[in-house]
């Protein structure tokens, strides 16, 4: 073969297994698009830690609150009032509080007051101790984990961070945390919606997965 060249006919394997962040699932709209969106069947023992980068706008001119539901086992939402979450905000007019927060909802609020279009809500969501099911859990450097572990029930967890404007306010920047508390909590992936609006034309979401080395 000549130097920087690869034959046509040679499997490029050195006994590794491929780790980093891995791309599993986009879902964009071509069109204003009612209803909740889900983005199901994501969650898998191949994955340690997930990521949903999000930008979403509502399709009109009204302020709207973005909502976060898990999806069970069988893709169907989590709507017992067992969501905590919380928020804090930095403004472009000196605003530094906190925002939005509950303890005991059905849903679990990630933005406030979102304008529509691109302006609506840009950010990133990570999630850990998420599984499909008690025995589907990922295996890291070796070690199996398992549901039966010390101190690792299924009970998902997310920090979010966002950047937006609220209407008739401010640009901003958020972030904030949010958990399903009762464990454990088995899950297959994700869902969002506008609290009374739809999810405008151009939208888009992606879902990463991390797949760290199985092995030494």
């Amino acid at each position: 073969l000549s130097a920087g060249t690869i034959g046509s006919n040679v499997n490029i394997s050195d006994g590794a297994s491929p780790h980093g962040w891995e791309h599993i699932k986009t879902i964009s709209y071509n069109a204003d698009t009612s209803g909740s969106q889900k983005m199901d069947s994501v969650v898998s023992s191949k994955y340690s830690i997930y990521k949903l980068y999000i930008q979403w706008g509502s399709d009109d001119e009204s302020n709207r609150d973005l909502c976060f539901r898990f999806l069970d086992s069988s893709n169907n939402e989590l709507t017992a009032n067992k969501y905590s979450y919380g928020a804090s905000i930095i403004a472009e007019d000196g605003s530094h509080l906190a925002r939005f927060y509950d303890n005991t909802n059905t849903y679990a609020q990630i933005s406030n007051d979102s304008l529509e279009g691109t302006r609506g809500f840009n950010g990133e969501m990570t999630f850990f101790n998420c599984y499909a099911s008690s025995s589907d859990y990922p295996q890291i450097d070796g070690h199996q984990l398992a549901s039966s572990d010390n101190a690792r029930p299924a009970n998902p967890h997310c920090y979010f961070q966002y950047t937006g404007h609220d209407q008739g306010n401010y640009d901003l920047y958020g972030s904030g945390f949010l958990w399903y508390d009762v464990n454990a909590t088995y899950v297959s992936g994700f869902q969002l919606y506008w609290n009374g609006g739809h999810v405008c034309k151009g939208s888009f979401w992606s879902c990463f997965g991390l797949k760290l080395p199985t092995a030494d």
